[in-house]
């Protein structure tokens, strides 16, 4: 199904051109390339350490069994931004994916991030899904939470001093929810 949809073409508001496609087994390189690109203390709230080879193949692994749908952007063949809808295949929140997406510095605030979340948004309204549940670190994604919020994801609950940073401190877990529509027309 992904193969039939991409390649994509995307042009930024700088006029950059972007391929969006999905993640395969020869990105591993070029992702940990992306991570270790991104300010540490954005790599330090990550449940895995987004710089470890043994992590970035399980990713791509993970796209093979149906449990993660992964598209990344390449300019000028560098793998400049990476999102991935977390899928569970069995249980009570089958119906429910948790939505990652990270941009290297250099490509922030020029809409690649909406593209790709518009673009994942529909990927899981085919896949019958109705929920996207996304997290954020409040005081470091606080960009990101605002973008989401005009994305129409709601800020569904916060987790009061959730995760630890490097040096201890203490910061909240902001939980946001984009419920999904049967199509485009109900928006």
């Amino acid at each position: 199904m992904l193969k039939r949809q991409y390649p994509k073409e995307v042009v930024l508001k700088d006029n950059t051109e972007i391929t969006l496609r999905p993640l395969n087994e020869k990105d591993e390189g070029g992702l940990i390339r992306l991570y270790s690109e991104l300010p540490p203390v954005e790599r330090w709230f990550f449940k895995e350490d987004p710089c470890d080879p043994s992590v970035i193949q399980k990713w791509t692994a993970a796209g093979q069994t149906g449990n993660a749908l992964s598209i990344v952007a390449v300019s000028q063949d560098r793998i400049v931004a990476h999102a991935t809808l977390l899928r569970r295949m069995y249980g009570g929140r089958k119906h429910v994916a948790r939505l990652r997406i990270s941009v290297t510095p250099d490509f922030r605030g020029k809409r690649l991030g909406t593209w790709m979340v518009f673009d994942l948004i529909r990927r899981a309204m085919e896949l019958g899904l109705n929920r996207i549940q996304a997290e954020f670190i409040v005081g470091v994604e606080d960009r990101a939470i605002e973008a989401f919020q005009r994305l129409d994801f709601v800020k569904h609950s916060l987790i009061k001093e959730y995760v630890q940073d490097e040096a201890g401190t203490y910061h909240d877990c902001q939980i946001m929810i984009k419920h999904l529509h049967k199509g485009w027309s109900d928006f």
